[in-house]
């Protein structure tokens, strides 16, 4: 077994994936760079609802406000895939069903938009065996996640983002190898309660 100086992409934590991939630029546009999503948006990441739904403990992973609309919201729901070992195994997509739940919560508390991203990471760093490569998910393994990755059940308000990043060499992960995004489909905006749009502007007073 290959000995790694790098962390896997695939153990990282969800919130510090997310964290990461907001502090890069040119990764950034992958989340923010939606149509339908204003430009000039500030985020706040994984704030927590309980000023919004009382009992309910849940939170929001990417909130999205223009300064000065904040009747124009757009919260992000966010779960992962991973892939990592030799050969490649997937673990289970439990958490997709469960991303639809609470991203269908988030459209019944009334925010402007609502969006399930999909974030897949892949860890090929043993399958790749220390090679200079950018290899990662076969044909036939894409092929059957994009099949698993569906918008069954989410509201219809509610769009859908699959993300693709790699980490097929031994590099800090985010720093190399493939990615990319794409839309399955786009969120249909609808009037904020007054409610949601006084909280969210709470969330960008500080």
């Amino acid at each position: 077994m290959l000995n790694h100086e790098h962390a896997s992409i695939a153990v990282m934590p969800e919130a510090e994936l997310i964290a990461r991939l907001m502090r890069y630029p040119y990764l950034l546009c992958d989340l923010v760079q939606v149509h339908g999503i204003p430009d000039g948006c500030q985020h706040r990441l994984s704030v927590p609802l309980g000023e919004l739904t009382g009992p309910y403990q849940g939170d929001v992973d990417i909130l999205l406000s223009v300064p000065g609309a904040h009747q124009e919201a757009t919260a992000i729901e966010v779960k992962r895939v991973k892939y990592s070992g030799a050969p490649l195994k997937r673990n289970k997509l439990n958490s997709l069903a469960k991303g639809v739940d609470q991203a269908n919560r988030l459209a019944s508390l009334g925010f402007w938009q609502v969006y399930l991203y999909v974030i897949v990471v892949v860890d090929s760093r043993l399958q790749n065996a220390g090679k200079l490569t950018y290899d990662g998910l076969s044909l036939e393994m894409a092929q059957d996640l994009e099949g698993a990755i569906s918008p069954f059940g989410l509201d219809e308000r509610v769009g859908m983002i699959h993300l693709d990043y790699e980490q097929p060499m031994d590099r800090e992960p985010l720093t190399c190898g493939a990615g990319g995004a794409g839309v399955i489909r786009l969120a249909r905006a609808a009037a904020q309660r007054n409610e949601v749009t006084a909280w969210v502007a709470a969330q960008f007073s500080n």
